[in-house]
């Protein structure tokens, strides 16, 4: 792109770059006046690149196809060639869509930052390095062990009886189930009950409707309780209708031992 280009020249050359992404010529060219003051008033090289971003920033669901299809594949080789493990792999690149896509408390998405320097693609593949290596050092420091002891409600003298009775395994059975979840369900939940952030919101992360995830969600939220009660029955050796009223209890208070889990 010339640096003497016109804005509407940038702007027409940067839509068609991007078959379908319907984004007002105002919202671009502000945004990038603004990249461009931030960095000193020097011109845009990757203007089609920042084109999308500043689409996907606002929602564009087009947008977020775009960016489906051509980014997150390439920072999945980039981090496999580098010999991360594939759950690894998969765990950033959910974050990396929470922390590009989810809008901030105090300002837009993280994906607004990118200001069209270097190509898009190469400042995908460092934010989900430095993601997938948090997740590394965090798994690290959290072994289940270090998990445990609060892991679950005790207000109820019946459940406290059961978890001081099962205490291991119930808490291993909730962090098996846990850690069973693909990483989208898993993400799901961290946003939802952690991050307390809503099922809309949530949705325009993954492009998909508020309908759609709110069927997700109750899909992983289902799955969670029915690999706890699995699990239970695989290591407990108790009677049945012990089981369930031991099921039931836990259940109850599953949604805390998630937010627990997740944080």
């Amino acid at each position: 792109m010339e640096p003497s280009a016109p804005a509407d020249a940038i702007y027409l050359q940067a839509r068609a770059a991007w078959p379908g992404v319907e984004l007002p010529r105002e919202d671009f060219l502000a945004h990038l006046a603004a990249r461009t003051a931030a960095s000193g008033g020097a011109p845009v090289p990757h203007a089609e690149d920042l084109f999308l971003a500043c689409a996907c920033a606002r929602g564009v669901t087009a947008a977020l196809a775009h960016f489906e299809r051509v980014y997150l594949p390439a920072a999945r080789q980039a981090l496999v060639r580098r010999g991360i493990a594939r759950d690894v792999v998969d765990e950033a690149l959910q974050r990396l869509r929470e922390r590009l896509f989810l809008r901030r408390p105090d300002g837009p998405p993280r994906l607004a930052e990118y200001d069209g320097r270097g190509p898009l693609e190469a400042w995908v593949r460092t934010v989900a390095l430095r993601l997938a290596m948090t997740e590394l050092r965090e798994r690290a420091a959290r072994p289940v062990e270090a998990l445990l002891p609060t892991l679950l409600p005790a207000e109820d003298p019946s459940f406290a009886a059961l978890k001081h009775r099962h205490h291991a395994d119930i808490e291993a059975s909730i962090a098996a189930a846990l850690a069973s979840l693909e990483p989208r369900q898993r993400t799901i939940l961290r946003l939802h009950l952690v991050e307390n952030v809503g099922v809309e919101d949530i949705g325009r992360v993954h492009g998909v409707s508020r309908a759609t995830m709110t069927r997700w969600l109750k899909d992983a939220r289902d799955t969670l309780a029915e690999r706890t009660h699995a699990e239970l029955r695989r290591r407990l050796n108790v009677e049945d209708p012990e089981l369930h009223s031991l099921a039931r209890s836990l259940l109850s208070g599953l949604d805390l031992s998630v937010r627990h889990l997740l944080r």
